[in-house]
């Protein structure tokens, strides 16, 4: 009980406990004390938060706890009795294995590909996001809290009850591409493809036994285009061989290298484990492929194509656009496992780093960067460097239109009581570091503040600006990890300025 309450027995012993533990007074036990001396009825509680004294400042604890009242011969309530035991670990554990699954449902219900978690052995939809409703083709109603098969009878009888039952049984995942499903359209039921992978999902709660699988997650993406694409090539090599016997042997050859590659990825897909590692490594790889063999189609076959020059070219648009929004997913990913770092980070070598590897972008826009003096701080510099150069991209990107970009970096220092409202760092601290980052571009209307910070939002359209829409998400998530905050003011066509908050 003293190392919990982190005092000594002098501190403690024959005096009243809240002149002993006055940072306790106003938390509720003094009543609860009370109560049990006056009525004699035990109290018990579990996880109850109380914060004390640790480390020189109030820290949020979490006890599990019994008053018992003490009771003399004569039957007489003279004191309290007190058990208790400390669960602080356990519940933060807890608080952030729920806050991991609630990011995951985020992440699905924001991802662009069709994606939804199936639970049970019955493989009942829990959650799915409007990609996926639109991909089964029947109303959110239909399918909602319902098993699978019984929501979406068509898909019944084409193997995919078997794919679920072993992955939910065996924990292994299952990946295809390209293989059709018959789903229901306005037209009717349509053969489609797609993309499938099938991963068996975990609890965060791990009180029934660690790794406990309880549902499957599933990702799809339709690839009917694609595959249409493939079958019109294959009927234009068929059409070469007819016109050409001298051709005959090349296109076998081609044709039987394609063929190859393709049993290549799906070897490589085979092999595939678990939905992070898949979505961010493996299909790098195929996507590279799928651009090059389309350059190769295209080159060798494109005037005989037709239409299906068409589909290549879309094929192609579609790798490259998946490609980079893997490589922003991944960066995203392993910058939102928050690790302590104690490494002093001088920013101006960051940032210096940062101008260098931006230099071609430099020189194309002709962008005039003034930089101040910037602090040391305590972090990881290549998060740090990350943080900088997607802030410093967006200023070079969202230039007014004909005009050089005109950015000031600069820095200075604020205390806690003087944050803005609304900034809430991560870690407390008595002052902070604070980054400005400012631009003359094109600005943005504030009402959007907080949608800009999060993963696939964007406030303009592809064709105007480039991008994946990870960039401010990745930065949010880079100042959260060094205990920060990050804000932006801004104003259309009256550029912007985003603010990092780091404690000193």
């Amino acid at each position: 009980m003293l190392t919990y309450w982190n005092r000594t027995r002098e501190q403690v012993i024959n005096k009243p406990l809240f002149e002993a533990l006055p940072e306790a007074r106003g938390q509720g036990y003094e009543e609860l004390l009370n109560g049990v001396f006056r009525t004699g009825e035990r109290f018990i509680a579990k996880e109850l938060p109380v914060r004390l004294v640790r480390h020189e400042q109030l820290e949020q604890t979490y006890i599990d706890f019994v008053y018992e009242p003490f009771y003399e011969q004569d039957d007489r309530i003279t004191g309290v009795t007190v058990v208790c035991t400390e669960v602080t670990q356990q519940v933060l554990a807890r608080m952030a294995l729920e806050e991991s699954e609630r990011n995951l449902r985020n992440m699905i219900l924001k991802s662009p590909m069709a994606m939804c978690i199936y639970k049970g052995p019955q493989h009942v939809v829990e959650t799915a996001n409007e990609r996926m409703i639109e991909f089964w083709g029947r109303p959110a109603t239909d399918v909602m809290d319902k098993p699978m098969f019984e929501g979406l009878p068509e898909a019944k009888h084409q193997g995919y009850e078997a794919l679920l039952d072993h992955v939910f049984t065996t924990g292994e995942s299952y990946s295809a591409q390209g293989i059709p499903v018959n789903l229901p359209r306005p037209e009717g039921l349509k053969t489609i493809y797609i993309n499938l992978l099938y991963v068996a999902y975990r609890e965060a709660d791990q009180s029934a036994g660690p790794g406990r699988i309880s549902g499957v997650m599933a990702v799809a993406v339709e690839v009917t285009d694609q595959v249409l694409a493939q079958q019109q090539v294959e009927k234009s090599e068929a059409s070469l061989r007819d016109l050409s016997a001298q051709l005959d042997q090349q296109v076998q050859q081609r044709t039987g290298q394609l063929n190859d590659s393709i049993l290549d990825l799906q070897r490589s897909n085979d092999n595939l484990t678990q939905f992070a590692y898949i979505a961010s490594h493996d299909l790098q790889e195929p996507l590279r492929k799928v651009q090059q063999f389309g350059d190769l189609l295209k080159n060798q076959y494109g005037p005989q194509l037709g239409e299906g020059l068409t589909y290549l070219e879309r094929m192609q648009w579609a790798a490259s656009r998946m490609s980079t929004l893997i490589r922003d997913l991944l960066t995203y990913s392993r910058i939102t496992i928050q690790q302590e770092s104690t490494q002093l980070v001088p920013l101006n070598e960051v940032l210096q780093t940062v101008l260098t590897e931006l230099e071609l972008r430099l020189q194309e826009t002709g962008a005039v960067v003034v930089v101040g003096s910037l602090p040391t701080v305590s972090g990881d510099a290549s998060q740090l460097g990350q943080l900088l150069q997607n802030l410093v991209g967006n200023a070079i990107k969202f230039c007014q239109p004909g005009a050089v970009p005109q950015i000031e970096i600069r820095a200075g220092q604020v205390a806690a009581s003087d944050l803005p409202t609304g900034v809430k760092p991560t870690r407390s601290a008595q002052a902070y570091h604070c980054l400005e980052i400012v631009d003359q571009g094109v600005g943005f209307d504030e009402k959007y503040l907080d949608r800009i910070f999060q993963v696939f939002q964007r406030l303009h359209g592809k064709s105007e600006f480039g991008g994946t829409g990870i960039g401010l998400a990745i930065c949010e998530k880079v100042v959260a990890n060094h205990g920060g905050a990050i804000t932006a003011s801004s104003k259309p066509g009256q550029g912007a300025t985003f603010r990092v908050y780091l404690p000193l």
